[in-house]
């Protein structure tokens, strides 16, 4: 029988999607946003470019650019290609998105 890693599984279809959005942090020293794009989403989560070192486990709420009305909290579950030049993050919604 052939394995299936689960990451070659995804739980819900990602859709392709170039959105700039405002990743808002909030950490210790301060509350700020940081602009980003998505790569991609689903409604449990998406695939973000962002300039920002973020950690696995870290915290972050998104926000459609140019719109502050309701936020999307959100856990960082990966991180590539981390550096000052920016990565790619994988961000989970803790609440997921209505079908």
């Amino acid at each position: 029988m052939q394995d299936i890693s689960s990451a070659s599984v995804r739980r819900l279809q990602r859709v392709a999607a170039t959105i700039p959005i405002n990743l808002l942090l909030d950490r210790e020293d301060s509350k700020t946003g940081h602009d980003a794009i998505t790569v991609d989403f689903s409604l449990s989560g998406a695939r973000v470019r962002t300039s920002l070192l973020l950690s696995p486990g870290e915290t972050v709420q998104i926000v459609l650019w140019g719109n502050y009305g309701q936020a999307i909290p959100s856990r960082v579950v990966w991180v590539h290609g981390a550096s000052v030049f920016g990565s790619l993050a994988g961000l989970e919604f803790v609440n997921p998105l209505p079908a």
